[in-house]
């Protein structure tokens, strides 16, 4: 057993409360449009402008840091050249003794070089400067620091930043940099070059102020939430920041990062780490064997369109109210009117003649009225003139089919504006409860709690979404209805605009496949259509005239056929004439039907399916072309309907 929910067939009471709705829609869907994208393109537009930013600083912090340890280098490569600094190690390593660091010789060699060394690290602002033998013992210290005297093969240096330069310095044979620990776990910078004359004597160690580099970073930084950070491998599974104590696990996402960038892969984007999201930039610093961060937090790069989001909601809700006010005068201006003309239309559907709207407006609906005030004055004049002749059986075939013509669609619209009614109240109902929540809210909380339950369950009740898509639905259905009697009354004038268009030169085939993807016809599908076109150039009428006579003719070629059938769609030209042939294979006629066929509102379809204008139309169409239009029909052997053009 199955259960299905069957919601409520609800329609709106009233074209106001259709209107209303459907209105502040259409304002509103723009404005939330562009509020949502446009916001969220400026958001991208300035993250990527930030991106950018930070990148260019980057890349400028690079280049900086990079000559900054550059130039240290090159300051110890010239330095480990000179030949005074090449005698001084060979002295001191000549001397030294482990059990006997201040005996008196060495104290006589310290007073010879003391002045020339300890001049050279104060003028370059060396916490030290130190020389080490190729046996990694340290036979002079310019600081006459803890490391004088020690061993830095010694397992006590592994893994120091110390011990990496000197060992790159011996085995690469050129200078090098490092920062990080050094035998008492600061972080020191170290700059090492191998010391050689005609061999390899030693290395010089020179120990910059790391307060200079954190002096670098700081300036570098601004107050925008910006940070600087260098970072290298304190070994193979952790980044640690140098001059700082942060500590980046290789494996995380920004630890991958690191490292890729480590490797030239360098990054510019958006990243979550640190405890927040972060628009981040990362290079790799060759010179300190790390990389450079440069990192501003999203929230704060982007607070002037966070602070404009909330701008732009409140001028939505602003609009959304001018909309609805805007909305509700607008409906009641157009549905007073269509109400007015709908009523009268009814009264004439019910017999009553003496009806005339009573609309005084300029636009389509007060062209409506009087066309329909027109229709029926000549309704009333027709019928008192034509009781007594041949065609009051014809007048009042057409006064029968126009009636019901026009009461189907309006009783429809009438029906949708009783239904659209109902839903105004609805939204009344619901923006009074928004208002005392609004009011509410800002003076008693409890009090707004229960309205908004209130309103919760008057929005289930009522339910709100499915009002939305029943309005739109009676809007489409009263328009078209309109759109319907509005196309009744334009046939009626179509003999009065014969000679209102101009000539034009057009594709004959074009304009019957045109009219044939038009057509509505029931059994459209059923008939065979055969287009034998033989024209080798364009020809000359009036398009939206002869589209009405093609129209015509086919449509009743294809009702004929009731059961399968074909129509064979014939064009030549036979002197200066054009000829147009339509024969179909369908029920045909008889001569009395044939003789009548184009008379004025002569139809031999029921009430309510025709008015009997189509071939009466057409017929004078060709004839203000110039040409003659034919008919032959046999009863149940089809109908043949030739179109002459003379001088296409």
């Amino acid at each position: 057993m199955t259960f299905r929910l069957k919601l409520p067939d609800y329609q709106f009471r009233s074209m106001k409360g259709r209107l209303l709705s459907w209105m502040t829609l259409i304002a509103l869907i723009p404005v939330l449009l562009l509020v949502v994208i446009g916001l969220s393109y400026a958001e991208r537009q300035l993250a990527e402008e930030v991106k950018t930013e930070i990148g260019d600083l980057s890349t400028r912090l690079q280049y900086e840091l990079d000559l900054l340890v550059t130039r240290q280098i090159e300051e110890a490569r010239v330095f480990s050249r000179s030949p005074y600094l090449q005698k001084a190690l060979a002295d001191f390593s000549r001397i030294y003794r482990p059990d006997d660091l201040y005996s008196m010789s060495y104290q006589d060699l310290q007073d010879t070089y003391w002045t020339y060394l300890s001049f050279f690290a104060e003028k370059h602002e060396l916490k030290d400067l130190l020389l080490v033998t190729t046996a990694g013992d340290v036979v002079f210290s310019a600081a006459q620091s803890d490391l004088y005297g020690r061993n830095l093969i010694h397992v006590d240096y592994s893994g120091t930043a110390i011990r990496q330069v000197f060992e790159q310095a011996l085995w690469q044979m050129d200078s090098v940099a490092s920062v990080g620990s050094g035998f008492d776990q600061k972080q020191y910078a170290f700059v090492a070059a191998p010391v050689q004359d005609t061999r390899l004597s030693g290395v010089l160690v020179m120990i910059p102020d790391t307060a200079g580099l954190a002096h670098f970073l700081d300036e570098s930084s601004n107050e925008s939430a910006q940070y600087l950070s260098v970072y290298r491998q304190e070994n193979n599974a952790v980044w640690a920041e140098v001059l700082g104590s942060d500590r980046i696990e290789r494996s995380s996402v920004v630890g991958k990062i690191l490292s890729a960038a480590y490797l030239g892969r360098d990054f510019s984007g958006e990243m979550k780490g640190w405890g927040d999201r972060w628009l981040v930039s990362v290079r790799a610093i060759p010179a300190l064997d790390g990389v450079v961060v440069v990192r501003r937090e999203r929230d704060v790069a982007l607070s002037a369109i966070i602070e404009l989001r909330y701008t732009a909601w409140g001028v939505t809700l602003l609009i959304l109210i001018l909309s609805a006010i805007i909305a509700r005068h607008v409906a009641l201006t157009i549905s007073a009117p269509v109400y007015e003309l709908s009523r009268s239309i009814e009264q004439i559907a019910q017999g009553k003649r003496k009806v005339k709207a009573d609309v005084n407006r300029e636009d389509e609906i007060g062209t409506l009225a009087r066309q329909f005030n027109l229709m029926a004055e000549s309704l009333r004049t027709t019928q008192a003139q034509l009781l007594q002749t041949e065609k009051m059986a014809s007048i009042g075939h057409l006064a029968a089919g126009v009636a019901h013509e026009i009461n189907n669609p309006m009783s429809v619209v009438t029906a949708n504006m009783n239904t659209m009614q109902d839903y105004s109240g609805v939204y009344v109902t619901l923006v009074d409860m928004y208002d005392r929540y609004i009011r509410a809210s800002m003076t008693d909380p409890v009090a707004a709690l229960n309205i908004n339950k209130e309103l919760q369950s008057f929005q289930e009740k009522e339910d709100i979404q499915f009002v939305h898509q029943d309005m739109k639905a009676l809007l489409e259905d009263s328009l078209l209805g309109l759109s319907r009697v509005k196309n009744i009354v334009s046939s009626l004038k179509v003999f009065s605009e014969l000679d209102q268009s101009d000539d034009e030169e057009v594709s004959l085939r074009s304009e019957l496949e045109h009219v044939m993807s038009e057509l509505a016809t029931p059994n459209k599908d059923k008939v065979e259509v055969q287009f034998q076109i033989e024209l080798d150039r364009p020809v000359r009428f009036k398009p939206e005239q002869m589209r009405r006579v093609f129209k015509a003719v086919i449509d009743n070629a294809l009702r004929a056929c009731t059961d399968k059938g074909s129509l064979r769609i014939r064009a030549y030209r036979k002197g200066k004439g054009l000829y147009i042939e339509f024969h179909d294979t369908g029920c045909g006629m008889d001569d009395a039907q044939v003789n009548k066929v184009f008379d004025p509102f002569y139809t031999t379809r029921p009430v309510g399916e025709g008015i009997g204008l189509g071939l009466s139309i057409a017929h004078a169409i060709v004839e203000a072309h110039g040409g003659t239009m034919r008919l032959i029909s046999r009863q149940g052997r089809g109908t043949k309907v030739q179109v002459h053009l003379p001088g296409r």
